[in-house]
This record gives structure tokens, sequence and C-alpha cells, in this order.
């Protein structure tokens, strides 16, 4: 079933309930979710604002290809590999993959690099209340086999934009994703969280989903688009991401000329610990959090060199 007085934005089209655009609400049913039906995607505008859709989508599957080349791991297996190749440096290359897990995997100077990067967190009485709060993806995916909607670590970016509302100060909540997936284009994230709101009683009236954008970038976009519809775009927004997040999403924001509030979530930065392990021992958490810390650099000056931010 539709989701009756959740909005479902699709590229720069709001439903007819807003009385800005005349198009058919056509029910179409998600082969992801069974017995529910979503909006059609006939109705989605065809053309992505400022590039074309063919190079916004061209830019989103590469981007999603050389990740790998700019994960310490893969750079430990590649110098590996190298060395059974490369006879005569493989002594210097074994060393240099050991040097590459020791440097990467010690949790010590991925804290350092953290404080450095991520935006502090904005504590409640460093905030007025404002109209609007949005919260962009990255935490939660649909589960066909359970049916049934799956949150991630990320999952704080939602928690503190649900707690900004329930204690006033925001009064409405934009939520931002649509598929992160080159192969699975319709799991749709917000769709789904929208309807755990909906389960959970979160006001339909106040809860606005957005679910065609599939970077950071077109989170802006597309969030630009409702706030000018919706006569909000003089408004200074809440803008709830992860603190390593952060600075890209509020780059890419305030190029759409939104001006911006930021509330970071899911802060990895906190008390510094010396002990022993986290001295010398590789860990593979602080691994894993090289490979999300240095895909915010790339992409932080992927985009602007592409002028997205």
């Amino acid at each position: 079933m539709d989701l009756p007085g959740i909005e479902l934005t699709h590229g720069l089209c709001i439903h007819t309930n807003l009385g800005l655009f005349d198009h058919q609400r056509i029910g179409l049913h998600d082969p992801c979710v069974p017995n529910r039906k979503y909006p059609s995607d006939s109705n989605r505008n065809k053309r992505t604002p400022h590039l074309s859709h063919t190079f916004v989508g061209m830019f989103f599957i590469l981007s999603k290809l050389i990740n790998f080349l700019f994960m310490p791991l893969s750079w430990v297996l590649i110098t590996l590999a190298l060395s059974f190749f490369w006879k005569r440096k493989a002594k210097l290359l074994r060393i240099g993959a050991l040097a590459i897990l020791l440097f990467f995997g010690n949790s010590i100077i991925l804290h350092e690099v953290n404080l450095l990067w991520e935006v502090p967190v904005l504590r409640d009485d460093e905030i007025e209340p404002h109209q609007v709060g949005v919260v962009l993806g990255g935490y939660a995916y649909y589960s066909p086999e359970n049916d049934r909607i799956t949150f991630r670590s990320s999952a704080d970016r939602l928690m503190q934009g649900y707690r900004l509302y329930q204690t006033g100060m925001i009064n409405n909540l934009i939520l931002s994703g649509g598929s992160g997936y080159v192969m699975q284009p319709d799991l749709r994230e917000s769709r789904y969280v929208g309807d755990y709101m909906d389960d959970i009683s979160f006001p339909k009236l106040n809860l606005i989903i957005e679910d065609s954008s599939r970077n950071t970038y077109e989170n802006a976009v597309q969030t630009a688009a409702i706030l000018q519809q919706r006569g909000w775009d003089k408004q200074t927004i809440v803008l709830i991401t992860s603190a390593y997040h952060m600075r890209r999403a509020k780059a890419c924001f305030e190029k759409q000329g939104i001006s911006v509030i930021p509330y970071p979530a899911e802060p990895w930065t906190g008390e510094r610990m010396f002990y022993l392990d986290h001295l010398l021992l590789p860990s593979a958490e602080a691994l894993a959090g090289w490979n999300v810390l240095i895909h915010e650099w790339v992409g932080f000056i992927s985009y602007k060199v592409l002028g997205y931010a």
C-alpha cells in the first residue's frame, strides 16, 4: 500500500497533495517489497540539474569501482602480490606490505587523524529551534528475505534527527537518500525508512521522503528543490550526518545556496586511549576506519574538482 500523508519526492517532482504539479499518482508494485506499492517512476524528472544524467550516472558507477584502489588492505594485497612476480624486490615489497598494515591498523594514529578531520559535535544548548532538519542516508537497507529494514552503524544519523524533532529543535524532518547500489537501483533507502517511521508513529505531516538521490551531491540538489517548492529556501536547515561525512555534505549543500547548521552524528573520536594493544596491535576496525576516511578525502577532492562542493 502507499504511504498516506508521507510525501515521496522523485527527482524534482512532489506529489499533487502539495498542489504544485498536476501529474497522476499511479500505484506501482515494488518488486523488492511484497504487497507494497509506491508511486510510479515514470513521472521522474529526466534531467539532473547542472550536469547531464548520463555523466552523473557514470560518475556514480566509477566512484564505486575505484573504491577498491583506495583501501589500505588493497594496498597490502597488491604489494604482496607484486612480491611474487618481482623477485628482486620481493623482500622490500613484503616489508612494505607489513609497514602499511602496521601503520593503517594502528588505532591511535587513526584517532588522531580523525580529530583533525571530523566536525565537532554540536551540543543542544548551542542550537536554536529550526523549521527543517535533513538526515542524509547511508545508514539502512531493506532485507528482502526478512521483509524488514536493517540499520547499519551510521543509524545514529536517524536517531539524532528523531531526537531533535521530539525535543522541539526541528519542526519537520527530510529523509534524503535513494539507492546506493549499482545493480539494485530500486532499493531506495528512504522509502523503507519512511515505512519504519510510520510503524513507530512518527507524525506523517512532518516527514518528507526524498528517495532519488544516490550520493551526497544529489542529496543536496534534491533537497534544495524540496526547500524551494515548500517556500523554505530562505530558511537555515539543520544538516544531520556522520561527523566524518559532514565536511563534504556541508560543502555540497552550501554550493546549492542552502544555509546550514551542521549537526554531526556518529563521532569516532573521544578520549585518547594509550593502551598497549592500541599502540602495537593492528586492528581490523582501524583498517575499516581508514577505508571510510580515505573515501571521504577522495570524495571531497573529486567534488571540489567537479564543482559539486
